[in-house]
Formats: structure tokens, C-alpha cells, sequence
């Protein structure tokens, strides 16, 4: 009994560690937080979080990890969905975790896009809804839903590319956060359509098209198909 709390509060307190530096990040970037911040604001002290983490980028990795992980989990929870249904499920419930503290992820998409420190966080994140997207297609597969031309495995990796490109442009600033959403479906709707059997196209026409619609009446949609294109030619 007394080790289960002992457990309960390393736990309890390695939890409020991650939460911190997450705040942390959303309020300051990830470059400009040193260690001795970090502990200050936990009330721990720097060799507390170096024995527990092994320094700064190994904690803001877990902060990091912690609050990613478990997204395919949670879907499966609310949801019986399969193939592309829960595919596209899962897109719009990563993109609601980033409304939900949209502070912190443009902090963190600017740290992936600068700092050599965060590759081992962001190809694990990556390689995560890959996989999770792989799965799903795998599903289409069998069930007929996809051409029988189709590599699953090359399409996930290219569908896994529309979501983070368009996360990108929403982290710079050029899609609002109540594009974010249509800017998502329209780049990942259009790789899965071209990849569609016959009778799966109308479901992911009409998303792509409800998408087009939302974008078009933006004002930054001029914007976000500049960057768009300058991506492609580079």
C-alpha cells in the first residue's frame, strides 16, 4: 500500500512536470526555456530533473510525447469507425488537440522546423500516425475501397505529408484556426481520392468538396496556395 502511493505520487509529480513544461512552451517557445527555469517553475531542483529526464530536450521530449500519445487510442474509444471514415476521424481529432491549445503547437511547429533537437520527437510522432494511417488503409485495402493498383504503404506516407504540410501553414499563421480542420481534409482528401475505387469516390468527393468551400471563402486562402505552390517547386 504505501509503495502503490509512493508510485502514485512519482507518477502524480512526473505528470505535473510534463504539464509545466508544456505551459512553458506554449508561453516562452522551446529554445528560450533553460533547465533552471524549468525546475524553478516545478519546484524541483535541476538534479532532480536530470536524474528523472537527463536534461532539457529529454524532458521537453516527453512533455512532448506525453502529450501526443495515446491519439489513436483515444479514437478507437469514441468511435467504431474503419478505413477511411476513421482515417479521416483521426485527422479531426488531432486537429481539435491542437485547437485546444493552439499557443502551444505553433510553438512546437516552429521548433520542428529549427531545431536539430527535436527530430528524435518529431520522426517519432511522425512514424506514430503513419503507422495508425498504415493500419487503416491496410482495412481499405480488403474491404475494396482502394484501387488495386495502390501501394498502402507509399499512399500513408503521402497522406501522412498532407497533414503535416497543412499543420505547417496553420502554425505560420496563414489559415485560421477554424480552417485548420478543412485545410487538413482538402490536402489529405485529394491523395485519398486519387487512390479511391469507384465506389468509395463519392464519400471523399463530398468531404474534399465541403473543405474547398470553407478555404475558398477565407481571406488567406490566397496565401496559403502561394506558400502551397512555393513548397511544391521547392
Amino acid at each position: 500500500m504505501v509503495m502503490d502511493l509512493m508510485t502514485e505520487n512519482r507518477l502524480a509529480r512526473r505528470a505535473a512536470i510534463l504539464r509545466t513544461a508544456r505551459e512553458m512552451i506554449a508561453e516562452r517557445g522551446y529554445e528560450a526555456i533553460t533547465i533552471r527555469e524549468l525546475a524553478e517553475a516545478c519546484r524541483v531542483s535541476v538534479p532532480t530533473l536530470y536524474n528523472q529526464f537527463g536534461g532539457k530536450d529529454k524532458l521537453l521530449a516527453a512533455a512532448i510525447e506525453d502529450h501526443f500519445g495515446g491519439g489513436g487510442q483515444d479514437v478507437s474509444i469514441f468511435t467504431e469507425l474503419s478505413g477511411f471514415d476513421r482515417i479521416f476521424a483521426m485527422l479531426e481529432f488531432i486537429a481539435q488537440r491542437f485547437l485546444a491549445d493552439p499557443g502551444f503547437h505553433r510553438r512546437l511547429l516552429e521548433a520542428f522546423s529549427s531545431l536539430e533537437s527535436t527530430q528524435d520527437v518529431q520522426t517519432s510522432i511522425t512514424e506514430s500516425l503513419l503507422h495508425e494511417i498504415a493500419g487503416e488503409l491496410e482495412v481499405t485495402a480488403l474491404q475494396g475501397d482502394l484501387a488495386n493498383w495502390v501501394d498502402v504503404e507509399l499512399l500513408s506516407g503521402q497522406v501522412t505529408t498532407a497533414f503535416v504540410s497543412a499543420t505547417v501553414i496553420w502554425g505560420s499563421g496563414q489559415v485560421a484556426d477554424e480552417q485548420l480542420l478543412a485545410s487538413i481534409e482538402y490536402g489529405t482528401g485529394l491523395v485519398l481520392l486519387a487512390a479511391a475505387s469507384d465506389r468509395s469516390v463519392g464519400p471523399i468527393q463530398k468531404r474534399v468538396e465541403q473543405a474547398q468551400k470553407t478555404l475558398r471563402h477565407h481571406p488567406a486562402k490566397n496565401k496559403q496556395h502561394k506558400t502551397q505552390l512555393k513548397q511544391t517547386k521547392a
